[in-house]
């Protein structure tokens, strides 16, 4: 009987060890990414003061690109910690103007799992820590505007949906969507020394596939 009753307990042991989800096991996330962040930038406003005819400028479009996020979690507990990076950009063109503009951002991640079975579901959280980026207007072929930035400030806050198989196939597909702020504060334009400033803040959404190990 005492057998019995062992056998039994090892077989349940067993089966619930594998059935539980990923997230009671894993500790290291790693996932790649592709997303887009709207702006209401006026790029006229940047134009200003520096292109002949600062209301021909295109009207601005979506960032876009791809990332990257490692992220560490203790066992049993729904926070992690980690890192993210971005590299994005964008193009826009109008008769006589043309817009192009890049960055890249390394922020430090928390995320908190509402949900935290094979499902994850709940909020995630960034803080820039090192920005680059560019931006250059072409007014009719000529370089009207020239802009580099190391200084940008950003955070964004959304929330973030996973589905996770079995802990016996520990990939992970997802989205994320929520808002950035994104901002270059008194750059100087190296064309002709005046002053600006561009505003990168926005919605953004992202989706994502990576492995949780």
């Amino acid at each position: 009987m005492k057998t019995l009753f062992k056998n039994k307990f090892l077989q349940a042991a067993f089966l619930s060890t594998l059935f539980l989800p990923v997230s009671s096991w894993a500790l290291f996330e790693a996932r790649a990414s592709y997303g887009l962040l709207t702006s209401k930038q006026d790029i006229s406003n940047i134009c200003q003061g520096s292109c002949t005819v600062p209301s021909n400028a295109p009207t601005i479009v979506p960032t876009y690109g791809f990332g990257a996020d490692a992220i560490v979690k203790l066992p049993l507990i729904p926070i992690g910690f980690g890192i993210r990076y971005e590299n994005m950009g964008l193009s826009a063109d109008s008769s006589t103007i043309a817009a192009k503009i890049d960055y890249t951002r390394t922020a430090v991640l928390v995320n908190y799992r509402l949900i935290d079975t094979i499902v994850h579901f709940g909020p995630i959280f960034s803080y820039g820590i090192s920005h680059t980026g560019s931006m250059t207007l072409k007014e009719s072929g000529s370089t009207k505007v020239d802009l580099s930035s190391s200084t940008a400030t950003s955070y964004s806050a959304g929330l973030e949906l996973e589905v996770k198989p079995l802990i016996v196939i520990p990939i992970i597909v997802g989205a994320e969507a929520g808002y950035m702020s994104y901002k270059w504060s008194d750059v100087k334009n190296s064309i002709d020394s005046t002053t600006k400033s561009v505003d990168l803040s926005g919605t953004y959404i992202k989706v994502f596939l990576g492995l949780d190990i």
